[in-house]
């Protein structure tokens, strides 16, 4: 499961630097279809951020066809970015 970070110097948006995040797990292959991304109430307790951030950047993840949220359950990567193949991979990964 990913774990999220912030940067509060990088000038860019808590949303969309967690939708970054996302993306690039997927294009390195750390994420795939059917896994389960943090809960909002996870992110909001380890990041201490508002959950309406959060729920922008599922939502923005959902609208990108990656994810999709299952009331009541969680939401889900639904598709990925990566072209290449998982050992073509691995000199990025470290």
């Amino acid at each position: 499961m990913i774990e999220f970070h912030l940067d509060g110097r990088s000038g860019v948006p808590p949303y969309l630097q967690l939708v970054q995040q996302v993306r690039h797990a997927l294009r390195l292959g750390m994420l795939s279809p059917g896994e389960q991304l943090p809960t909002v109430k996870d992110v909001v307790a380890s990041l201490a951020i508002n959950p309406n951030t959060v729920l922008k950047a599922y939502r923005e993840l959902e609208h990108a066809g990656l994810a999709a949220g299952r009331p009541g359950v969680g939401t889900f990567i639904t598709s990925t970015l990566s072209d290449a193949p998982v050992a073509a991979q691995l000199p990025l990964r470290r």
